[in-house]
């Protein structure tokens, strides 16, 4: 089992960074301009029609390596449609937005509002379709990470809160070249804290949405946890883009874990 788990990392890192990197290195040796937060449906629909198409498909191809790593390493997560305790699945759809209200409401005070005027229907659709591309990309990395590593860490590791820190710390890592990508150009002082940060937030979402696998048992319930996840984060830029106020969801996170594990200590 140990051999798997390190055919598992080899294969999400490997493929994840080269495509990252890959993808990065050939849009900047092109001299186009690469968009992190483009949807699946965007980065095809280009294809045929902008010469950027494909290394921004490479790019975007990079967030299915803990899928890959899980099907590679060892055998499909085979209760993909199980749900152990169905009261749980209302923690996967409400944390996500519980998390981003006090961002939200301080950049609504503080942040300048996106000065094209977003109208209910166009913002809905927007953020629709960044949820459901969420769901079909970022989403499959619970494939890997609750399917595979996490059972694997829970039955290595002495208590749940090991297991928790040891995979976020993983986790983070691999988010690590993109963040590079993101905020290299902004120099050290940006860059740093930006890892330090989204670091110590990873692991508080890695400590809650194991905490709902945990009590799920189901795949999917964590796929839609994870997109909920980047997709509010997502719609505050939308609204008040660049707002340094992002940095709060970590802080609420933590707060979040805080509250579930005074009420649901896990051993």
């Amino acid at each position: 089992m140990k051999r798997n788990v390190w055919l598992y990392l080899l294969m999400s890192f490997g493929w994840t960074w080269a495509c990252w990197i890959g993808g990065a290195f050939l849009i900047q040796l092109n001299g186009y301009a690469l968009d992190t937060d483009a949807t699946l449906f965007e980065v095809i629909g280009a294809l045929g029609k902008e010469k950027s198409a494909f290394p921004q498909l490479l790019f975007a191809l990079g967030v299915f390596g803990p899928l890959l790593g899980s099907l590679i390493a060892g055998k499909p997560f085979k209760d993909f449609f199980s749900l152990k305790e169905r009261s749980f699945v209302t923690y996967a759809s409400v944390i996500p937005f519980v998390i981003v209200i006090p961002t939200f409401i301080m950049s609504l005070l503080f942040s300048k509002a996106s000065e094209g005027r977003l109208t209910f229907g166009s913002a809905a659709s927007v953020i629709g379709l960044y949820f459901l591309s969420n769901l079909l990309t970022s989403g499959t990395e619970e494939w890997g990470w609750r399917g595979f590593l996490y059972p694997y860490l829970r039955k290595r590791e002495k208590s749940f809160w090991e297991a928790t820190w040891k995979g976020g710390i993983i986790w983070a890592v691999w988010h690590y070249p993109l963040l590079i990508l993101m905020y290299a150009g902004q120099g050290m002082a940006v860059l740093l804290p930006s890892l330090i940060g989204f670091t110590a937030g990873i692991v508080a979402m890695n400590y809650l949405t194991n905490f709902v696998f945990e009590k799920t048992e189901s795949i999917p319930t964590v796929m839609v946890m994870h997109a909920l996840n980047n997709t509010t984060s997502y719609a505050v830029l939308l609204f008040f883009p660049g707002t340094p106020l992002l940095i709060l969801v970590h802080l609420t996170a933590w707060a979040m874990v805080g509250y579930v594990e005074k009420k649901h200590h896990l051993d």
